[in-house]
């Protein structure tokens, strides 16, 4: 029994595999706080760079205390006085894309 078996027409072009282009590392969102009493209740000034989004989430001891503009900047004033130790976080908001973690401690 033969087969036959026909080639393509006109020589075809063969089409090209796309080349995948690299997605940008997004920066790391930095935070820094400065402690500071105010009418002796515990206040901690929060600045941060590197974050994208319009909003930002606000965390204290893991707890979200506040939905902000991205400006840059948030002030806590904690209701607590004396002694306290309290860890900060912010993150673009409704996202898991969060800043390191700072330590905020009040001697008394």
């Amino acid at each position: 029994m033969m087969v036959a078996i026909q080639a393509p027409a006109g020589g075809a072009t063969p089409t090209p595999t796309p080349t995948a282009t690299p997605t940008p590392t997004p920066e790391p969102i930095t935070l820094s706080a400065q402690r500071k009493k105010i009418n002796g209740i515990n206040s901690v000034r929060l600045t941060w760079n590197g974050a994208n989004s319009a909003n930002i989430d606000v965390y204290r001891n893991g707890v979200l205390i506040a939905t902000t503009q991205n400006d840059g900047g948030y002030d806590d004033s904690t209701g607590d006085t004396g002694r306290a130790q309290y860890t900060y976080r912010v993150c673009e908001a409704g996202t898991g894309t969060c800043s390191n973690d700072v330590i905020v401690n009040f001697p008394r």
